[in-house]
């Protein structure tokens, strides 16, 4: 009884804003409404004329008598045709669509308390599916643009239609075997308005997506109106009573036959009964809408945790397929293919794809684990990322999977790196200190008796170039010594312009003996090339370049040094290059020769390279190697090329 009273003011209601809408000129807006989605919307003939009916229809033109404004509705037969409308100004509103769609078109959200609940609908000679994990080798239909919710992954070959009664038919008559349906409420509506056959509602709720009313951003004035419109009827108590007509069982004229035929037996108690028994549903109503609420809010705020954090958040199955990822993940990763619907061998680099495998299968077996990888960064550039796994239940009590929170550790490992160098470059300086003053001492003794014994007479031309040999080469051990105490604390070098060509033939006069000069072969243009440094450091370069190509390749092989300008004088680029054709270097041993302490020469201190790479540095210069095992190395020095000094 109590339901039919209801359902008179609100029909009453409804009358009202129809006869005054007719009384005085109004704002008219355009609805956008389904035609397909009863008891939501649809079309229906009413006094010989066709027109649309449902939740969505009375809703509206509810919002509008508290507007004062008319309600335009323009039916649409394809949930495909929204976006076009809605985006060239065909309609203002739409009514009851999802968050998805929202975030698609642009558009503001305003919720109105009810979803759309998804289900599968089987033909009866399907019964063993009962979730989504059963579809496999099924043939299955959905709805085309419908407001599925992200948890419902479908397949490339399902079948994709506009109208859900079309789909229902086609699993009615075995034609397919199961229909995703995106609102259950429309689909046990037509089930039950056009009573079709051999069609079993299986399994349970598959995900819900929140409906509200969509407004444009350029219009947030409209959209403030129906905010507010929709909480006047909402503390009215008119929304419950729209939804109890058009989502409830009972009908009007049922509710008339049900009183006929108890009001003759229905007694006192009777009544006081069913009144408490209407109070206690109300309220477990009631009770049960807030309690959903305070769950969906809960779960809004576990979402906008995950999505907030700092860190990249996976969800993995045991294979390594990537089920969820926040979105942290999209903005550091730049993966092969889709992240969600992925694999996590596609976000790390070709090197680390069996380590997540061996990573996984530890998190799987002892419950979790820590590890370091190398993902494919957003700027195409490696990063290192400390990964961290958990197990946790899934949804299917059987099923197991790992949540997976990795952090970029890229710039914390280069710090670390900077510190260990800091403390090689301390122990460097302990070391030249101490090297310095104990070889200086027997270096200068050598030298004052090299000059002293190059001024005899009588001595032959081989002795006399070979004490000058000596006296340079004490010179230089003297350099050697300076340029580790360069190493820790540099001294300013003096710049000037020099002629490549006359620098690497001075700079070989330094080997010494005839023979290692010979098996040198200079490769330098005849026209001449200019770049700026110091004379000394240079001299030091080539020789320090020279000598580790000397002790890399046998007797018979040559040495070559060669030199180009690329470009002009003005913004050009002069390369100097030294090559042998000794045992090569590794590939993943080229970064580390410039390391200090790094040396592949038994009895080697791997300090050469290191202060090399230091003295051209220092000039404005670039080192890099080049080589392959069995054939050689290269080392390449590059400077920025000037002008001759003018007369």
């Amino acid at each position: 009884m109590s339901r039919l009273v209801r359902t008179f003011f609100l029909c009453a209601a409804l009358l009202a804003a129809v006869l005054v809408g007719r009384g005085e000129c109004r704002q008219v807006y355009r609805v956008g409404i389904r035609a397909i989605s009863p008891p939501f919307s649809f079309l229906a003939v009413k006094n010989g004329e066709q027109g649309v009916r449902g939740y969505s229809v009375d809703e509206m033109v509810m919002l509008g008598q508290i507007m004062g404004a008319d309600m335009e509705f323009k039916p649409l037969h394809d949930l495909g045709e929204r976006q076009d409308m809605f985006l060239n100004g065909s309609v203002d509103i739409l009514a009851h669509d999802s968050q998805l769609v929202a975030r698609d078109l642009n558009a503001l959200f305003i919720p109105v308390g009810i979803s759309l609940r998804h289900h599968l609908y089987v033909n009866k000679n399907c019964r063993s599916v009962t979730c989504l994990r059963d579809l496999t080798g099924r043939k299955v239909v959905a709805i085309t643009a419908a407001p599925y919710s992200p948890e419902i992954q479908l397949g490339h070959d399902v079948v994709w239609l506009a109208s859900p009664m079309e789909a229902l038919n086609m699993v009615s008559q075995g034609i397919m075997d199961v229909f995703v349906a995106p609102s259950e409420r429309v689909a046990d509506d037509l089930i039950e308005r056009y009573q079709i056959p051999n069609i079993i509602k299986k399994g349970v709720v598959l995900g819900e997506s929140p409906l509200g009313i969509l407004v444009s951003r350029d219009r947030p004035e409209l959209a403030e109106r129906v905010r507010k419109a929709f909480v006047h009827l909402q503390e009215t108590g008119l929304a419950a009573q729209l939804r109890d007509k058009w989502f409830g069982k009972p009908t009007i004229s049922g509710d008339i036959r049900a009183f006929v035929r108890y009001a003759g037996i229905a007694s006192g108690v009777a009544g006081v009964i069913f009144v408490v028994i209407v109070i206690w549903n109300v309220s477990l109503k009631r009770r049960v809408e807030r309690v959903t609420t305070d769950l969906r809010r809960t779960e809004q705020r576990y979402r906008d945790l995950i999505e907030s954090s700092p860190d990249m958040i996976f969800l993995v199955n045991e294979q390594g397929d990537i089920l969820h990822a926040n979105e942290r993940v999209h903005a550091f990763l730049r993966p092969t293919g889709p992240v969600v619907g992925g694999n996590l061998k596609q976000v790390v680099t070709r090197e680390y794809v069996d380590e997540i495998s061996a990573f996984l299968d530890k998190v799987f077996n002892d419950g979790c684990d820590k590890h370091e990888l190398v993902m494919q960064g957003a700027s195409s550039r490696p990063m290192e990322v400390e990964v961290a796994g958990r197990i946790i239940q899934g949804s299917d009590r059987a099923e197991l999977l790992a949540c997976l929170f990795a952090r970029d550790v890229t710039e914390r490992n280069r710090m670390e790196e900077e510190l260990i160098q800091s403390e090689r470059l301390g122990i460097i300086g302990k070391m030249a200190a101490s090297l310095a003053h104990e070889i200086n001492n027997p270096l200068g003794v050598i030298q004052a008796n090299a000059e002293d014994l190059v001024f005899e007479e009588g001595l032959s031309p081989d002795v006399k170039e070979g004490l000058l040999a000596i006296q340079r080469n004490a010179i230089r051990a003297g350099e050697i010594t300076k340029g580790l105490l360069e190493a820790a604390t540099p001294r300013p070098m003096s710049i000037e312009v020099l002629e490549v060509g006359a620098l690497v033939r001075d700079a070989l006069l330094l080997l010494g003996s005839q023979s290692k000069r010979q098996r040198v072969e200079v490769l330098v243009p005849d026209e001449p090339i200019h770049l700026r440094g110091d004379e000394r450091a240079l001299q030091q370069v080539l020789m320090n370049l020279v000598f580790n190509s000397l002790a890399a390749s046998e007797a018979h092989q040559p040495i070559r040094i060669l030199a180009a300008r690329d470009g002009g004088e003005d913004g050009g680029t002069v390369r100097i290059e030294v090559r042998d054709s000794g045992k090569g270097i590794l590939r993943d041993k080229l970064t580390q020769i410039f390391e200090p302490f790094f040396s592949s020469r038994k009895g080697g201190f791997g300090l050469g390279l290191f202060i090399t790479r230091r003295m051209v540095q220092r000039m404005d210069g670039l080192i890099f190697a080049e080589s392959e095992p069995g054939r050689g190395t290269s080392i390449f020095l590059e400077f920025p090329s000037a002008r001759p000094k003018e007369d």
